[in-house]
């Protein structure tokens, strides 16, 4: 007859059974919870395709090409956006702005249909392309709008192209997003925070990401659905949910290094044109003290929290960010 395993054994076999049960049970509760959400989204991504927008390919200082897409005409606004999205998460803004403004987007190096150089994904090569993109498009007095990674971005061309933001820009949006390495304690909060402490935590962080593959299931989707607030429309967690999906993986491991080792803190000091930090204050990728932190880092620029709305601003709350663009724009 089989002895009995000693008492300690007993309840470490035990604590594991039930911590497995647990996750298990959570998995389950998690899946069940996607269930609907997923159903009401109507599985369209063809958002533009009735306007006709135009698609260039701009080439980068290192080697590389840019996929940029503009439509309409008027003072610019130039819309930059996080990691693993791709250009037309902005679908709503070419919506909105379009018939007052010359819109533009592209896929981030390393994104889309963007190819990165020999710098390959880094905050300053990022920047380096924004340069390209307002000299190539000759854009003048444009309003740029910088998301999570691309507000990185955004605060690095602002340190790095300080003559190229004073002849082209006219107003800045750093939205859902920070200027320092998320290790700082007053910046520390929140998913990403916590998935940024250290380089290798965030560069192990991202590489899981995309190993995970994202596919069109119950649980992915309300695992992107918690970067949206206390409202999200089913279709836009779809959206967010592929353009994850179609993240190249190689991609990811540089991505995450620059994220953690961004600190702009103190090169935004010089920073004269009118800037408006916008943040939801139901973000748990980029919470409000991110936002805080850059409006104290960029003199006289104005915060705006929004009640209720997550990390996806552009897509939850896409009429607030069109007031914002029009103070902003020399044209109001």
């Amino acid at each position: 007859m089989p002895r009995p395993l000693p008492r300690p054994l007993r309840a470490a076999g035990a604590a594991a059974l039930g911590t497995g049960l647990l996750a298990l049970g959570a998995a389950v509760a998690v899946r069940r919870a996607g269930r609907p959400l997923r159903r009401a989204a109507s599985g369209r991504h063809d958002h533009l395709d009735d306007l006709s927008p135009v698609h260039h390919q701009v080439p980068t200082t290192d080697g590389g090409s840019l996929h940029v897409v503009e439509l309409g005409a008027g003072p610019p606004v130039v819309l930059l956006h996080g990691v693993t999205l791709q250009w037309w998460v902005w679908h709503k803004q070419f919506r909105e702005l379009a018939d007052h403004h010359r819109v533009v987007a592209w896929d981030m190096r390393g994104h889309g249909r963007s190819v990165p150089g020999t710098a390959g994904i880094t905050l300053a090569a990022v920047a380096e392309d924004l340069a390209a993109v307002l000299e190539a498009l000759d854009l003048h007095d444009a309003v740029v709008v910088g998301h999570s990674m691309g507000g990185m971005a955004l605060g690095r061309f602002c340190s790095d192209h300080h003559e190229v933001l004073a002849r082209r820009v006219a107003g800045l949006v750093f939205m859902a997003t920070s200027v320092a390495t998320m290790g700082l304690p007053v910046v520390s909060s929140g998913l990403l925070g916590l998935l940024n402490l250290v380089s290798r935590a965030t560069t192990s962080g991202m590489r899981a990401q995309v190993k995970y593959g994202w596919p069109d299931t119950d649980l992915a989707f309300t695992l992107v659905r918690a970067a949206f607030g206390t409202v999200a429309d089913p279709d836009d967690v779809s959206d967010v949910r592929q353009m994850i999906s179609e993240f190249p993986a190689e991609s990811a491991t540089e991505a995450g290094d620059a994220i953690a080792r961004h600190d702009v803190r103190e090169d935004l000091r010089h920073v004269d044109v009118p800037t408006v930090v916008l943040v939801g204050d139901a973000d748990r990728l980029t919470p409000p003290a991110h936002a805080r932190l850059v409006r104290d880092c960029v003199p006289a620029a104005e915060l705006v929290v929004l009640p209720g709305i997550g990390h996806q601003v552009m897509q939850e709350a896409p009429l607030a960010l069109f007031e914002v663009v029009r103070r902003l724009s020399p044209t109001g």
